[in-house]
């Protein structure tokens, strides 16, 4: 039946270790019981405790669903939280990265030309498709690029990115706590202008470029003065063209009576480097926002002179302004949740479609796997701070999703009878699968570390477990199975009923 995919991430991915904690969760080590593959588990501990922390979440989420691209990392899953109203915690599935580009540029002193061109190519082809949609990440640096052991590289952590709209409020799009400050353009340090380009993102890719030539940052400020300092003290004091543009008096100020200044050659300051790479690295430092090229235009520079092809180079449309109504408005943390919910059921086809067609009333109750999850990362959690690796912890079955049943006053027991014999034959019919291939059974085998086998499953599982007899049916007018004349043996009549059938077809 279709609805069954839905109930399947309680038992999709076994998580292994903890490979990263952080103010913002925890991220785990997994492996998708359904494909083979591994991924990477985000638990994101109490999304609603600042308004601002959940909009950032949701802003990213959100985002991560509408760029698709191969140089962009890519959310393949959200859980779904056991109630919309009262949820703390969300777990996201992103493709497993073996590191981030920081890692690369420290624990590597031999990397080649080649790979200094093939990381910026990347790079700017990202850039590319993600400028031409109208967004700026604003944050980018190397621990937010993503690596593997195959060079591929992937832009992660969209939190601080904004869609720029022409019609969109300066001041809600465009605050100065943006980019780390080593990697932030100079017209960001001093807040130059009201309204910024992607040429901040051009400044940043820069920054990073000239980091992996060198193996150290190439701004490391101690402050937003030291910060210009270090730049001019690079690229020369700025034209008196360029000063005049700026509206922030205090900015303008200091860098009128800064003293002068005159900018260094490129071939002093990175030695041994490809004199095109320099050429195309002042070009994307200019201090200038204007003079800096777009990602398209610097994806045609001679340096990439037979890499850069335009059909490996994905194009996109402007993201709709409505995708980020949001950002227009003064939020609360119930609306934040709810935006959130919305984004969850993107991943939950069949639960989308129940929630457009009837809002809150749903057709099935879907067993959430947070509960399990929960209890997974709390076992790998304690042994990971103390430094120990730890057995993960054994998989429990989850029981296929119960058919909503909705009890007035008005109905007979006859009834409520019949409706639980049809919802059990209904469940047996989902659980007979066709019979799996030899190389289908080997790899599910594998995959099932505990040896499990589906023929082992307690049949009264599949309607009563600790996932979905905790999930409860409000409906006005039920006061209870009881007060409705509902005896327990009469589910536990239907429960048996329900083992001898599926007995007799294993047997």
């Amino acid at each position: 039946m279709e609805f069954f995919t839905e109930y399947g991430e309680a038992s999709q991915y076994q998580i292994q270790q903890v490979i990263g904690k952080g103010s913002y969760g925890v991220v785990a080590a997994a492996v998708d019981t359904h494909t083979g593959e591994r991924v990477a588990i985000k638990k994101i501990n109490g999304v609603f405790g600042h308004v601002s922390d959940a909009t950032r979440i949701l802003r990213e989420i959100k985002l991560l669903r509408l760029l698709r691209h191969p140089n962009i990392v890519e959310i393949k899953h959200i859980m779904l939280p056991p109630t919309r109203r009262e949820f703390r915690d969300i777990y996201v599935v992103f493709e497993l990265m073996e590191s981030d580009l920081d890692q690369v540029i420290k624990a590597n002193g031999d990397l080649t030309p080649q790979h200094h061109q093939f990381f910026l190519y990347q790079l700017l082809r990202a850039l590319k498709y993600m400028h031409a949609a109208n967004i700026f990440h604003r944050d980018l640096k190397p621990k937010n690029i993503l690596a593997n052991s195959d060079c591929k590289l992937k832009i992660c952590d969209f939190g601080l990115a904004r869609a720029s709209c022409n019609d969109a409020p300066s001041a809600i799009f465009w605050t100065d706590y943006v980019a780390t400050r080593w990697y932030r353009a100079p017209e960001l340090c001093g807040s130059f202008f009201s309204k910024y380009t992607p040429a901040i993102d051009i400044w940043s890719i820069g920054c990073i470029f000239a980091e992996v030539l060198t193996r150290t940052p190439l701004f490391p400020g101690r402050n937003v003065v030291h910060q210009l300092d270090l730049i001019t003290d690079l690229l020369g004091t700025p034209s008196s063209e360029t000063l005049s543009r700026i509206r922030n008096e205090k900015a303008k100020s200091y860098l009128i009576g800064m003293q002068r200044k005159y900018p260094k050659p490129f071939s002093l300051k990175f030695h041994n480097a490809d004199p095109q790479a320099l050429r195309l690295l002042e070009r994307l430092l200019a201090f200038d926002p204007k003079d800096r090229p777009t990602a398209e235009e610097a994806l045609a520079d001679p340096y990439f002179g037979g890499l850069a092809k335009l059909k490996h180079e994905p194009w996109s449309h402007p993201i709709s302004k409505l995708e980020f109504e949001f950002e227009r408005r003064k939020l609360t943390k119930d609306d934040v949740r709810d935006l959130i919910y919305r984004e969850i059921l993107e991943y939950h086809p069949q639960m989308l479609h129940e929630y457009i067609k009837g809002g809150e009333q749903t057709s099935f109750l879907y067993p959430s796997g947070v509960d399990r999850f929960r209890q997974q990362f709390a076992h790998l959690e304690e042994n990971y701070s103390r430094g120990e690796a730890s057995t993960p912890l054994r998989r429990r079955h989850a029981s296929l999703p119960r058919e909503r049943v909705c009890i007035s006053k008005g109905t007979n027991n006859q009834d409520y009878s019949n409706e639980n014999r049809r919802m059990a034959s209904s469940v047996i019919r989902t659980a007979i699968s066709p019979p799996m291939s030899q190389e289908e059974g080997q790899k599910h085998a594998s995959v099932y570390q505990n040896g499990t086998n589906i023929q082992n499953f307690c049949s009264a599982c599949y309607l009563k477990n600790a996932s979905t007899s905790a999930s409860t049916c409000v409906v006005k007018g039920n006061e209870g199975l009881e007060k409705n004349g509902i005896s327990e043996d009469l589910e536990e009549k239907v429960v048996y009923e329900l083992s001898d059938r599926l007995a007799m077809m294993h047997s």
